[in-house]
């Protein structure tokens, strides 16, 4: 058969939490993999289609799960359904698929469990699937480290797929990452970054995750303090700083609700946080009324 043939090497994990969110991270050496192998749906579940992907398998088979087909049901339907999408048989198919309620399944055709090492591992709420991997450890740390981290499922599922990098990820490469995570709550609470190419793509994707909770953090600092509870709201607002990997918006907000709560020198320190970081955005925060109690301070004086 012509063509570039299979790309040989994609990790990844999808997964359920109790609560219902559901979620996928992902890598690969291809470009874009966030575009077309991770599929997820809060209170429903997730999928992975990869080696070879079928771009079908990621709705039909959220649709099967919403209906109440259980993962190997659905699964099994996929694979039945496929049609030789793009020239490929099922054979050149790597699937991952978990339910809300935990239960889980996976399946590796011929061609991709004959790349360089080709498996799956599936358990109560997740399921880890790679080719083209240096090794069963891979897949066994991916697990483990998913099984025993703290935090959100984000979080989770971001350092798993960091534990299977460490563990020798791909053989042929990299190139890009993703982190999709389907929330209860929704909206501003859902996860949906992508590095479509990069270098390092897997740390180039955890600095992503850690600005989208730096901005988690900053909203619920801002909510806490328009309820009067200040002390939470500082407490919110060092964990966004901590996080913001220096994103210059997490600053300038940070001054603008420190100013809210009459701190004059925390307000100074986050602008000058912000001036080293974006001076054209800074001196125009710096010309707004709300830091009009500053205007006689010598170093804000000296800023504008």
């Amino acid at each position: 058969m012509l063509g570039a043939g299979p790309a040989q090497a994609t990790f990844s994990i999808v997964a359920c939490d109790r609560d219902g969110n559901c979620g996928v991270a992902v890598a690969t050496n291809n470009l874009a993999v966030g575009a077309s192998v991770p599929y997820a749906q809060a209170h429903v579940g997730a999928l992975v289609s990869q080696f070879e992907t079928n771009p079908s398998y990621g709705p039909a088979g959220l649709a099967l799960l919403a209906s109440g087909a259980a993962p190997e049901a659905a699964l099994n339907t996929l694979l039945g359904a496929d049609g030789d999408f793009d020239g490929q048989t099922i054979a050149a198919r790597q699937v991952g698929i978990v339910a809300a309620n935990g239960r889980a399944a996976a399946f590796t055709g011929a061609e991709a469990q004959a790349s360089a090492w080709a498996g799956a591992l599936s358990g109560d709420g997740y399921s880890v699937q790679g080719n083209g991997l240096a090794g069963a450890q891979v897949l066994a740390d991916m697990r483990q480290t998913f099984a025993s981290a703290a935090g959100t499922l984000g979080e989770r599922l971001m350092a798993a797929l960091e534990a299977g990098e460490s563990a020798g990820g791909q053989r042929t490469g990299k190139l890009s990452a993703a982190l999709l995570v389907r929330t209860v709550d929704g909206d501003w609470q859902d996860i949906d970054l992508r590095v479509d190419a990069a270098a390092e793509p897997v740390k180039d994707l955890r600095r992503l995750m850690e600005r989208h909770y730096a901005l988690q953090s900053m909203l619920r600092a801002e909510r806490q303090l328009r309820k009067g509870l200040k002390a939470e709201a500082r407490m919110s607002l060092s964990e966004a700083l901590r996080r913001s990997q220096g994103w210059d918006r997490i600053w300038r907000r940070a001054a603008r609700l420190s100013m809210a709560m009459d701190d004059q020198a925390a307000t100074l320190d986050y602008l000058g946080v912000l001036l080293s970081l974006n001076p054209a955005w800074a001196h125009i925060e710096m010309q707004d009324s709300l830091y009009a109690p500053l205007r006689d301070n010598p170093l804000f004086m000296a800023w504008r």
